[in-house]
């Protein structure tokens, strides 16, 4: 499926029209690991890296980073669910990936909003929790962040979703990734180091939120 470019006609619609209920749904109380260094105000050109709980995931996304176009990767199955549902999905910014064949075009047009200072959502879980456990990080974010300069902004959010519940998140501080790479061009091997290196800055955001939640 060829992928599309934003309708920010559509865009604002759904933002003006839905977040207001969308935040009183959500209700979402933000933390942040360092708040000299992070805010709700994110870095041109980055990658929004977040664990995956629910399809309501985007919406909250979409709430709190309300004045940013963020253009999440998502997969082949919503797309699927008919040809207008899927102009919607492309319309509000979604970046069709199917996960079932070797079509690596979502990653190339992942690479061009971020050189444009356009920011890219990642769940590289890559699908929902099955029984409460989630899934080993995909190395796509890894091969992202590495063939662009956008830095990443760890993310995790505890999907406390609900009309009688409040969802808490926590922004962590962003992350250069070539900073952390030991190789001018990493093997297989130093990609699955640095994919798990992520994974573990999401699990560090988890136990922060456990031990500073109120």
């Amino acid at each position: 499926m060829k992928q599309k470019k934003v309708n920010l006609l559509l865009l604002w619609f759904v933002k003006l029209t839905g977040v207001p209920l969308a935040l009183l749904f959500f209700k979402p109380k933000i933390y942040y690991v360092d708040k000299k260094k992070q805010s709700r105000r994110l870095p041109k050109g980055c990658i929004l890296m977040s664990n995956h709980k629910s399809l309501m995931d985007f919406v909250l996304y979409l709430c709190i980073f309300f004045g940013r176009t963020i253009r999440f990767l998502m997969a082949e199955v919503l797309f699927n669910k008919g040809k207008l549902f899927a102009s919607f999905l492309f319309g509000i910014g979604g970046i069709y990936v199917n996960r079932d064949t070797y079509d690596f075009g979502f990653m190339q047009e992942s690479i061009k909003v971020l050189d444009e200072g356009g920011t890219v959502g990642v769940f590289p879980e890559g699908r929902l929790p099955v029984g409460g456990k989630g899934w080993p990080f995909k190395p796509s974010i890894t091969y992202i962040a590495l063939h662009s300069d956008a830095k990443i902004v760890p993310i995790y959010t505890d999907g406390n979703y609900g009309l009688f519940k409040r969802a808490s998140v926590v922004i962590g501080t962003p992350i250069d990734i070539h900073e952390c790479c030991n190789e001018k061009n990493p093997n297989e091997e130093e990609i699955n180091r640095l994919t798990e290196l992520l994974e573990q800055k999401v699990a560090d955001l988890k136990e922060f939120l456990e031990n500073n939640a109120k």
